[in-house]
């Protein structure tokens, strides 16, 4: 039996009651900031190639056609990192906290979007963890399913899945335990 001997220190969030003690917590794989990591490479080469090209080779003459090209080409560089931003921003407001007495899943936005799902680890009825693919295998990640009487919970891209899987695991067990010794 593994024992995890660090906790983080508690942290507070909305939703959490004041006896929950909470055992670690994680976001998601750095690999959902992949693809959008290589769109804004992609997209800034395109604007430098672009910029080396209307202004470097062919170096337009006419200067409203120029002040046209440069603007365009500054609001599509503006807009690859803006949409690049979201997606770190998403990436860091996305949080799966696991307490002594349930698991929640945080997935917030800035502006628009507030979803806050709760299962407790006492009614789960059963615990998947899947790893789709050679990807998924070598950098460890994959997707748990927390199961409940009619609530199905999945934390897609867990990174080292075995390891939160075998947390959790542990955690339903020494509070089903403990729980077992406290009852008169």
């Amino acid at each position: 039996m593994v024992k995890y001997t660090h906790a983080p220190a508690d942290i507070v969030f909305l939703g959490k009651d004041p006896e929950e003690r909470c055992h670690f917590y994680f976001r998601q794989h750095w690999i959902r900031l992949f693809w959008p990591l290589i769109r804004v490479i992609a997209w800034s080469a395109f604007v430098g190639m672009a910029l080396w090209l209307f202004v470097g080779i062919f170096g337009i003459q006419d200067a409203s056609l120029r002040r046209i090209t440069l603007i365009f080409l500054a609001m599509t560089w503006l807009l690859a990192h803006f949409l690049f931003l979201t997606s770190v921003y998403r990436h860091f407001l996305y949080i799966v906290v696991v307490t002594d007495q349930r698991v929640h899943r945080i997935k917030r936005t800035l502006v628009t979007h507030n979803d806050h799902q709760t299962i407790g680890l006492q009614m789960l009825q059963d615990i998947y963890k899947s790893q789709h693919g050679l990807v998924q295998n070598l950098l460890g990640f994959g997707t748990l399913t927390l199961e409940a009487q009619e609530t199905v919970l999945k934390i897609h891209f867990t990174p080292r899945i075995a390891e939160k899987y075998e947390r959790i695991l542990h955690i339903k067990e020494v509070e089903r335990s403990r729980n077992k010794h406290n009852v008169p």
